[in-house]
């Protein structure tokens, strides 16, 4: 296994570890009943920063290199199935 997926494989760990920990503070630090935004938001932007790292990581192994024989293109294409 390579370095970089070890490394998505170890981020994907630590959110698995800490989520719970994460909604229970999100629960004590409600006002009124309402959720923190301020919380709520750094959690959302972890979530879909690792999301697209993801799904970025994946699409990397979907692909196919195609050769373009067109001067003014870059030699190789890289595009999904």
């Amino acid at each position: 296994m390579i370095r970089r997926d070890r490394e998505l494989l170890a981020r994907l760990s630590a959110l698995n570890t800490y989520l719970g920990e994460v909604v229970v503070e999100l629960l004590h630090r409600q006002d009124g009943g309402e959720l923190p935004a301020d919380g709520l938001r750094r959690l959302g932007g972890h979530l879909q920063q690792l999301t697209a790292d993801v799904l970025a990581r994946a699409d990397e192994l979907d692909a196919v290199v195609i050769d373009v024989p067109v001067a003014d293109r870059p030699a190789r294409l890289t595009t999904r199935e």
